[in-house]
């Protein structure tokens, strides 16, 4: 669990490093954001969320957090330490109150992915989002059935290529 709650804790930093969740300490996302896609994707992905009005900022945030849950959740156990890194980065994200209410509440009630690839659009941020799900994967040592089925169906969700998905994939289990 341990590994885990490290793997989670990237998350923080990785959602700050690209400006999805702002205030956050942004250095332990950094290597993993850089290494997956690259320091230039990372500031093409800032450069665009800055230039964006708030309610495409609002939609990409709420959907990246909202994978976020999904993920803690695909082995069906989401322990205490996982639940409060859940909640820093909901009150990271800058959202409105409301907002994080419904991130908070969605982290017992897991929210509906079905309209994910309208509303996280960017490229890198599906690809980071990929990053970050693999490594929760492999943060305990073993990959569940329900852990690679639920990556598998995010890459078709998000649009992600195969091969670039499995790119990711390994580029993710090589560092872990």
């Amino acid at each position: 669990m341990e590994n885990a709650a490290s793997a989670m804790a990237t998350w923080i930093g990785t959602l700050a490093r690209t400006g999805v969740v702002r205030g956050a300490d942004a250095h332990a996302g950094e290597a993993v954001a850089a290494y997956v896609v690259g320091a230039e994707r990372i500031e093409e992905l800032r450069a665009w969320l800055a230039s964006q009005d708030d309610a495409t900022v609002r939609r990409e945030s709420l959907a990246a957090i909202e994978v976020c849950i999904w993920m803690a959740s695909v082995d069906r156990e989401v322990v205490e330490d996982e639940r409060t890194l859940l909640r820093e980065i909901v009150q990271a994200s800058g959202l409105p109150e409301e907002d994080r209410n419904e991130l908070l509440r969605a982290t017992e009630d897991l929210p509906s992915l079905r309209s994910l690839q309208k509303r996280l659009t960017h490229p890198v941020l599906r690809e980071l989002l990929l990053a970050l799900a693999w490594e929760l994967a492999c943060a305990d040592g073993r990959i569940v059935r329900a852990e690679s089925d639920f990556y598998e169906g995010l890459s078709k969700k998000l649009e992600v290529d195969p091969k670039r998905a499995e790119e990711i994939r390994e580029s993710v289990s090589s560092r872990v």
